[in-house]
């Protein structure tokens, strides 16, 4: 694996804010720190409390073999899969691959597109990888996004075979928790934005 830039901002839920310069913290990948405790209401614009499983604390970016980029969502806390939870940690990616060139929706959950996804199952989550440009979105090949959830860790490897090393690519997700049927339990929501190329993992 190749030694690569790295720097760390902090993002709101509306904007990019740069805290600082470039620095030499890890040797791999493009680091991307998230402010704790900024989560709000889930699927809303609004709220300020995180629940366990949902805070974003450090996303990390790196290449692997040359033609694999690896995600990597450190949480605060793992998850809490239990019965009447639902958790999901899902990002698009505007980046060309060998599966779609107009990029890919990556996905870990225990709900939704995950139970119909040819991913494979994880500690009770499935991950997932969706055409973003169809109506509705179809399912893509496991190899083109390929996720899986250890303790606080959701870690992701996307094919980028066919994106060049100059051109700049946009990772935007979240992670997400719900309790549906409670309504003492809003749920909350964590949301990152990364901008990178390959050159600047590669270092």
């Amino acid at each position: 694996m190749a030694a690569a830039a790295l720097a760390t901002v902090a993002l709101g839920t509306a904007a990019l804010l740069d805290l600082g310069p470039f620095a030499p913290a890890e040797p791999r990948g493009l680091e991307v720190a998230d402010r704790l405790d900024d989560c709000r209401d889930a699927r809303r614009d609004h709220g300020d409390h995180c629940e366990v499983g949902a805070d974003v604390e450090v996303v990390s970016l790196w290449v692997s073999d040359g033609s694999t980029l690896m995600v990597d969502l450190q949480l605060t806390d793992g998850p809490d899969l239990g019965a009447g939870t639902e958790w999901t940690a899902e990002f698009y990616i505007d980046i060309a691959s060998a599966y779609t060139a107009g990029g890919v929706i990556c996905g870990l959950s225990n709900v939704g597109p995950a139970a119909a996804g040819d991913g494979e199952p994880e500690s009770a989550v499935t991950s997932y990888a969706l055409n973003p440009n169809t109506v509705p979105r179809k399912l893509l090949a496991p190899d083109a996004c390929r996720g899986r959830l250890r303790d606080s860790s959701a870690r992701f490897s996307i094919d980028v075979s066919a994106q060049p090393d100059d051109a700049r690519f946009r990772l935007i997700g979240v992670v997400r928790i719900e309790y549906p049927g409670d309504d003492t339990r809003p749920g909350s929501e964590d949301d990152f934005l990364v901008r990178a190329s390959l050159a600047d993992l590669r270092g």
